[in-house]
């Protein structure tokens, strides 16, 4: 049964759904996110007892608990730092998301474009076996040589050659999409019958680099990055200030009880300001880095816009020579009607038929550039 080409995304939202990977990726950055809130809690407080006696029977104890806390301020900065590095976390799956979604819909592709070649290859074998019954038949009444039989008998092989190798190449894609989501089973026979390439529509270069800036997860997760380092140096530069530490104190000494409060203050002389200076240097690295990444969209956007605009010139030529005419069934008629001979037919039939695959090549190119291209767009079809 013939699967509408409507049915594109389906298939990659169902395969998505189904990719243990994913899945596996989701689960450990959930556990990462608990793990961050865990990081910016009070200290454990601290419970002492001791007790000591003499040889003479004299004895004492004490007992005391304290709590130790960090500049008030430190803990709101660091709250604000594990929200966006939770946001990373975030981010950093929706890009695994988008890569895999990619991946997908170009191996989509590859498979709708093997279906063509082998609907293309399939017709063209036919024809030849067609043709061949119908020179055996002649070479039977002498019409005919066996030199033509032969001529026809290889070109046939050769064709059923061509098809065998287009049908293994099918297999090898619907192999790889097998090992990349559980259900993918179900969802391999559907796209295996696909017959048209996603209708996508080809904007200009000034809108595919606007989607992308807007929308493109790696280049939000640079700036994350670059927002988390800053947040970094933020709580480094108030862990400088000083902590504190407060608790209860009782003692039994010479029959007297005593007990009251105890009040610490630390000051970090030493690593603090080490920390404050590395957090200042990954923040400025940080900030590079998302300028960077914005400049590899761009030319990542750019060459492929190029290398559609390419493309699409060609395939239109293309298409003026192969989509308007019926040129087997031209050079079919040609040659029943005596116009040409056995030898010119196969030769101007095999021209042909290597153009059309060659045309399915360069759509199959295309397509899997628009789908780079419009990562973020609804697929839509006629």
């Amino acid at each position: 049964m013939s699967v509408a080409a409507a049915d594109f995304d389906d298939i990659v939202s169902s395969l998505l759904g189904g990719d243990r990977q994913l899945e596996l990726s989701r689960r450990q950055a959930a556990a990462e996110s608990e793990a961050l809130k865990a990081s910016n809690t009070l200290s454990d407080p601290e419970a002492e007892f001791e007790f000591l006696s003499t040889g003479k029977g004299d004895r004492k104890y004490e007992f005391s608990v304290s709590q130790s806390f960090d500049w008030p301020g430190v803990y709101g900065t660091r709250s604000r730092q594990i929200r966006l590095e939770q946001d990373g976390l975030r981010i950093d799956s929706e890009l695994a998301v988008n890569e895999q979604r990619m991946k997908l819909r170009g191996l989509l592709v590859d498979i709708i474009a093997a279906n063509k070649v082998i609907a293309q290859l399939s017709t063209a074998a036919d024809g030849w076996s067609e043709l061949l019954e119908t020179l055996e038949t002649a070479y039977r009444r002498g019409d005919v040589t066996v030199i033509d039989v032969n001529k026809m008998r290889i070109e046939a092989a050769d064709f059923k050659m061509k098809l065998s190798g287009a049908k293994r190449l099918k297999e090898e894609l619907i192999s790889e999409l097998l090992l990349m989501s559980e259900n993918a089973g179900e969802q391999a026979e559907r796209c295996g019958s696909i017959a048209d390439f996603p209708l996508i529509e080809f904007e200009s270069l000034e809108q595919y680099m606007a989607k992308a800036k807007a929308a493109d997860a790696s280049l939000y997760l640079a700036r994350n990055r670059a927002l988390v380092a800053k947040a970094r140096r933020e709580v480094a530069t108030k862990s400088t200030l000083p902590g504190f530490s407060a608790g209860y104190r009782l003692s039994h000494e010479d029959g007297e009880l005593f007990n009251g409060f105890a009040v610490g203050i630390s000051v970090p002389l030493w690593r603090a300001s080490k920390e404050r200076r590395a957090a200042a240097t990954e923040e400025v690295a940080a900030i590079f880095g998302e300028r960077v990444e914005e400049i590899k969209i761009e030319k990542r956007v750019d060459a492929s816009y190029r290398k559609a605009t390419a493309l699409k010139d060609a395939i239109a030529e293309y298409g003026k020579a192969l989509a308007a005419s019926d040129n087997a069934g031209l050079l079919r008629r040609a040659y029943d009607a005596g116009a040409i001979t056995l030898t010119e037919f196969v030769f101007d039939m095999n021209y042909f038929v290597d153009a059309n695959v060659q045309y399915i090549e360069l759509q199959r190119q295309y397509y899997k550039v628009l789908v780079e291209l419009s990562r973020y767009d609804e697929l839509t079809v006629d």
